[in-house]
């Protein structure tokens, strides 16, 4: 963590950081591309804020929050390339600190050598997972119901990518599913197979297994995506093992459509629209990952929990995109109505 001890200096240093954030947004004009700083290091990043009302019953929450900003840096030289993010959005009683989020360096092995070949290590994200961690990465607002990917690992990573249409991906971490697990002594795993068929087509494999205080926890995950001009196609799978505090079985599925409405109407629109849920056998409510796994009945039977999205989204500029999230959590009774406004540079 990149934080001074000062509580008063580390809120003063994260409002620098958002100051230098917003000349950026007025210097840049409407480019999205990476700040090029150096012939050997650039700068990339975003800046998102959002408004959330969720009502379930008769109890309503309205809430508007700055909820991210963060800064990239890309360090290129030739085979050897680096990347750091720190990341910054509100805390406890909403002070907002800065945090490393990843940091990582990559060695591409000689083409002489070995073709597509490429080695990291140090702090990076999960390869697992259709959606992605960043909002910059997501089609809505929310992540899936339940979403049970790992996030930040650390360790060594291998990426094997001898054609266009074919790429092997295996990890030894200390940690898959707790970035602050540095012990190694019982190292976690990770595997992903991507298949590239078509332009049109990828399609990813991928495994995950970690040893938790008495049992093996893993995650068997799938998801293949078609895009055809302006529509978007997804589906995804997991199967989840000995998961949570109490060993319980389950699966995860998600699926979303996306389509571009610019060239219909003239409007740079976009619809997103997704059905995800997660079912578990029993346990408690809490996955002990800090996702909203449920929680079993009573009687110890499965239980489920599942949503549907309809998310309108509008490019103000290239840079600036503005949605709009439609939530309703099915067994849940819950319904959660949030704008957002994301800037990316």
């Amino acid at each position: 963590m990149i934080a001074a001890p000062n509580p008063r200096f580390q809120v003063s240093y994260s409002w620098v950081v958002s100051l230098v954030a917003l000349v950026f947004m007025f210097a840049l004009g409407s480019t999205s591309a990476e700040i090029k700083l150096t012939d050997d290091l650039s700068i990339s990043g975003f800046l998102d804020m959002s408004s959330k009302t969720t009502t379930g019953g008769d109890d309503t929450e309205i809430g508007f929050s700055f909820d991210q900003f963060e800064l990239d840096f890309h360090l290129d030289q030739d085979s050897v390339t680096g990347r750091v993010d720190l990341h910054s959005s509100p805390g406890e009683h909403g002070n907002t600190g800065i945090k490393l989020e990843q940091a990582y360096v990559t060695y591409a092995l000689p083409e002489s050598t070995v073709s597509g070949v490429s080695i990291k290590a140090g702090r990076f994200l999960s390869a697992l997972g259709f959606e992605s961690d960043e909002p910059t990465g997501l089609y809505q607002y929310s992540l899936s119901e339940g979403s049970p990917y790992p996030v930040y690992q650390n360790g060594i990573g291998v990426d094997i990518n001898p054609t266009k249409q074919l790429g092997i991906y295996v990890a030894l971490l200390s940690g898959v599913w707790d970035v602050n697990d540095t012990d190694i002594k019982d190292p976690g795993f990770e595997a992903q197979l991507a298949l590239t068929p078509t332009e049109q087509i990828t399609a990813k494999v991928g495994y995950a297994m970690d040893k938790m205080e008495d049992f093996s926890q893993s995650e068997l995950n799938a998801w293949a995506q078609f895009t055809q001009g302006p529509l978007t196609l997804a589906g995804e799978f997991d199967l989840l093992q000995n998961w949570g505090h109490e060993g319980e079985n389950g699966i995860h599925y998600l699926g979303m459509a996306n389509v571009s409405l610019a060239d219909m109407i003239g409007a740079p629109v976009g619809v997103t629209l997704r059905f995800s849920g997660i079912s578990l056998d029993e346990g408690e409510e809490d996955d002990g990952h800090g996702h909203a796994a449920p929680a079993a009945d009573e009687d110890g039977e499965s239980s489920s929990s599942n949503e549907f999205t309809l998310s309108p989204s509008y490019s103000v500029t290239d840079n600036w995109l503005i949605l709009a999230e439609f939530k309703q959590r099915i067994d849940k009774e819950e319904t959660i109505i949030a704008v957002e406004s994301l800037f990316t540079f």
